[in-house]
């Protein structure tokens, strides 16, 4: 698999760019294996350079030693005289336009003088991170682990009469229990006619009582790297239109998982996906994307939507989540994890689908 060095290459002859500035976040960790809350990268196919300030100095001067990075510290306030003593006068800089903001922007061009041309190219600098490594994907698979595990041992305990908040907070505690660092995003538990919102927020009042639907979806954390599932599950017996729903979403995922692989256009994936739910007749209850990829970010790009014409490839990994919601009655959605393969996926999320009463 190509690395991600010789990919940064490619994009700079491409350009006919001399560096790379990536302005901290996840994409700095990605690029370099270095955390922290303020990071700079200049990168140039002769030199690395990692840039931050006084609180990082002996834990970056340690990793740059060890992974061949050049340490510059930084001043408040001076990281563009940073970056302008070590580039070439009438250099060409590509930078993270969908990082920056438009002020930090101005304030580049007027302090680092020797940028002949500054090139957006924040899509394709993001581009460098969507396959995974071998060590990435193995912390992505043991936070799903994590999840699988969590899940069913919180089924065990929920009861009548909690509370969405309750229910949630008690999945949050058992997935830390569990070995997760902590939580990947703000995890939802939905009660009954709760769950036709797709991302609603648990309430502190609202009760379980026998046949809701729970809809929960949480994720998990492992050196950094998100995990992210949906389940949902009935509480005491259903109404037989909500397991005709269920069934729908169950079959609709079922596509999906057939459609994802390498080669396919990311919006096609949906669309087979969203083809299906509609000709069910619940096309306008099904709103959102079919799926995102996830890393560092819960979500990353490419995503499964009408939109998205990104070709996937091996090694990447993402969600398929398909759902349908009735307002003020019921909601379903199902999410699994899956690593995009040559000719099909690899579910990395293994708790089970089939219908489940608890």
């Amino acid at each position: 698999m190509i690395n991600r060095f010789e990919k940064a290459n490619i994009l700079l002859k491409k350009f006919n760019a001399d560096y790379i500035l990536i302005n901290g976040g996840f994409a700095a960790r990605y690029f370099s294996g270095f955390h922290s809350s303020n990071v700079f990268l200049l990168y140039s196919p002769e030199q690395k350079f990692l840039l931050t300030d006084f609180r990082y100095k002996t834990k970056a001067s340690d990793f740059c030693e060890k992974e061949n990075w050049e340490f510059i510290e930084i001043k408040n306030g001076e990281f563009c005289k940073g970056i302008d003593k070590i580039i070439k006068k009438s250099s060409k800089l590509l930078i993270q336009d969908n990082v920056l903001t438009l002020e930090n922007f101005e304030i580049y061009k007027k302090n680092i003088k020797n940028v002949l041309k500054f090139i957006p190219a924040g899509k394709e600098i993001n581009a460098l991170f969507y396959i995974k490594t071998e060590n990435e994907r193995n912390s992505i698979k043991q936070a799903a682990k994590i999840g699988d595990i969590s899940f069913s041992q919180w089924c065990l305990q929920i009861k009548e009469g909690m509370s969405e908040f309750e229910a949630a907070q008690l999945l949050n505690i058992i997935t830390l229990q569990n070995g997760s660092e902590k939580s990947a995003f703000d995890t939802i538990v939905l009660f009954g006619e709760n769950s036709s919102f797709p991302h609603g927020v648990p309430s502190k009042t609202k009760i379980l009582k026998k046949g809701d639907f729970i809809l929960s979806d949480f994720g998990c954390t492992v050196d950094g790297f998100c995990s992210d599932m949906t389940r949902t599950i009935c509480f005491g017996e259903p109404k037989r239109e909500h397991v005709e729903i269920y069934n729908i979403v169950f079959e609709a995922q079922k596509i999906g998982l057939d459609a994802v692989k390498a080669g396919v256009k990311a919006n096609e994936a949906d669309k087979k996906i969203r083809d299906f739910i509609a000709g069910k007749g619940f096309g306008e209850n099904f709103g959102h994307g079919s799926g995102h990829c996830i890393g560092l970010n819960v979500h990353e790009n490419p995503a499964l939507n009408t939109r998205d014409e990104t070709i996937l490839e091996e090694g990447m990994i993402l969600t398929i989540e398909p759902g349908i919601y009735i307002p003020s009655i019921v909601g379903v959605r199902i999410e699994d994890m899956v690593i995009v393969g040559e000719k099909s996926c690899e579910i990395i999320t293994k708790t089970a689908k089939n219908f489940i009463e608890i």
